[in-house]
């Protein structure tokens, strides 16, 4: 998606798939950005992550209506299940049963190994919307149980709806933006 002609898709490569998954609604110049709203959005968020995904260069995306149902279906859950950790709740049952069945597909891939290094391989016939389901919530499973899900939070600063691990010690947001506006937002209301 884009805003005033700018790539709104920010990858941040040491998060999880999961997070960076939920990431995909976000706020950009204080609006709300929605990039897996539609098929095109959704098209081009699969496209971006294509290597974390499993997903091969030459792996048609062409995505429909249902494909964003499944997907902010997908991204709710997880959010969900995040929301939980973070504080220190119980998710939703349906929630955790929607990540819980999405990610036991990831049994149906196969590493193989060509010429060119190992990769992914997906059985013919699985629909591209079901591969980014699966590694999405496998995503989620593989965070939710180990022990990098301590470094899990919630960004405070204003308008932020992010999540991000606290890799660096003493790391209070999801990004140095997110950090000055945070700190103009506190002079703010100091100066009132």
């Amino acid at each position: 998606m884009t805003t005033h002609g700018k790539d709104t898709l920010e990858i941040r490569p040491l998060e999880p798939l999961a997070v960076e998954f939920t990431s995909s609604w976000h706020y950009e110049a204080g609006a709300l950005i929605d990039e897996v709203g539609t098929p095109h959005g959704l098209a081009h968020w699969i496209d971006a992550y294509r290597p974390r995904l499993g997903m091969g260069a030459g792996t048609r995306v062409e995505m429909d209506a249902p494909d964003v149902t499944t997907a902010l279906a997908v991204r709710e859950a997880v959010r969900d299940l995040l929301d939980a950790l973070v504080d220190r709740g119980r998710p939703p049952a349906a929630s955790l049963g929607l990540v819980t069945e999405r990610a036991r597909g990831v049994q149906q891939a196969a590493v193989t190994w060509p010429d060119t290094g190992p990769r992914l391989e997906w059985p013919d016939g699985v629909r591209v919307m079901d591969v980014v389901a699966t590694q999405v919530c496998a995503s989620a499973t593989r965070l939710l149980t180990s022990p990098r899900r301590e470094l899990l939070r919630r960004c405070p600063a204003p308008s932020c709806v992010l999540f991000f691990s606290a890799l660096r010690t003493g790391q209070q947001w999801c990004s140095p933006a997110c950090g000055n506006r945070a700190r103009v937002a506190r002079h703010s209301a100091r100066a009132r």
